[in-house]
């Protein structure tokens, strides 16, 4: 029989201490959870400004090389060294290779009238004369040919340079809108972060405000539930009323004992109850309550039957 007690005893100190003691490790939990939330947020926000100043940075950068590609083309392009150099050389070598063709053909022509005129004895002179002025004009003619593609070869190196350096500025150009556009976006998405935050700081500001905190009513229905569970015991009883003053009595006791376990663990009642801003909280309330009512109900069979076998 004592062994039967000592059992329900432990059962009903297990019951009262091991609720308690979960609800009072809930807002620790919670409190751990909503700090490294509020730890995330902070670094994504921080990573997003930063995001934004470099997507600024790089709207100024961009316009800058527009700007100077721009002028650096224009001065370029008015005097575009060492290439217009090399075209104006290839024209003066064209020009002079020219004159001397010409003149070549001038002599080549006076020395075939020269041939046709000549006397017999005079043949073989003018004969060498002609084919002399004819060999000359043909290489002149030639080097006038080489030296006109040697200024078409320096005027389209002179344009490919043109066209690269005016690519370039229309490439550095178009690339402003683009960072433009990266920019805005940066810009919306840390402004989206703000407002979330903001929000978020909102409704916890609301919630920690002292009239939307619950009551202490949570903590005191395993009480009212041990009530119940005596209020049947001492309707089932029929024999003597004596038994029923002693299950009242440990209802108190053990709604005390949940009092004290509670104001040790979590500081103080309020404290406990304020645990419902955690989902698990109801489910652990009612889970101490049916433990305190078992609990209870095995404590009064458990003297009911001494007191059985004594009368």
């Amino acid at each position: 029989m004592n062994l039967r007690r000592t059992l329900v005893s432990a059962a009903l100190v297990a019951a009262v201490i091991s609720p308690a003691a979960m609800l009072s490790a809930v807002p620790a939990f919670a409190e751990s959870v909503s700090t490294a939330q509020t730890q995330n947020d902070t670094a994504s926000i921080a990573a997003l400004e930063k995001a934004q100043a470099d997507a600024s940075a790089a709207v100024d950068a961009a316009r800058m090389r527009a700007v100077s590609g721009r002028a650096n083309f224009e001065t370029f392009k008015a005097n575009p060294q060492p290439y217009l150099m090399w075209v104006q050389r290839a024209k003066e070598a064209a020009e002079k290779t020219a004159g001397v063709a010409a003149a070549a053909n001038k002599e080549a022509e006076a020395a075939a009238l020269a041939f046709g005129s000549a006397k017999p004895e005079e043949l073989d002179k003018a004969r060498e004369r002609m084919q002399a002025a004819s060999k000359a004009a043909n290489e002149a003619i030639d080097a006038d040919r080489k030296a006109k593609e040697a200024v078409t070869v320096a005027e389209k190196k002179l344009n490919d340079v043109l066209a690269a350096e005016n690519a370039k500025v229309v490439e550095a150009e178009e690339a402003v809108p683009v960072a433009i556009k990266a920019y805005q976006a940066a810009n919306k998405a840390y402004a989206d972060a703000k407002a979330v935050e903001y929000a978020r700081q909102e409704a916890e500001q609301r919630n920690d405000k002292p009239t939307d905190k619950p009551t202490d009513k949570p903590a005191e229905q395993p009480a009212t539930v041990a009530q119940a569970a005596d209020t049947t015991a001492s309707t089932a009883s029929t024999s003597s009323t004596k038994p029923t003053a002693k299950a009242t009595a440990a209802s108190s006791q053990a709604k005390s004992t949940t009092a004290a376990t509670a104001k040790a663990t979590t500081g103080s009642t309020t404290e406990l109850a304020e645990t419902g801003s955690n989902p698990a909280t109801p489910y652990l309330a009612l889970g101490s309550g049916l433990a305190l009512s078992l609990g209870a109900a095995a404590l009064y069979v458990s003297r009911r039957k001494p007191a059985r076998s004594s009368s």
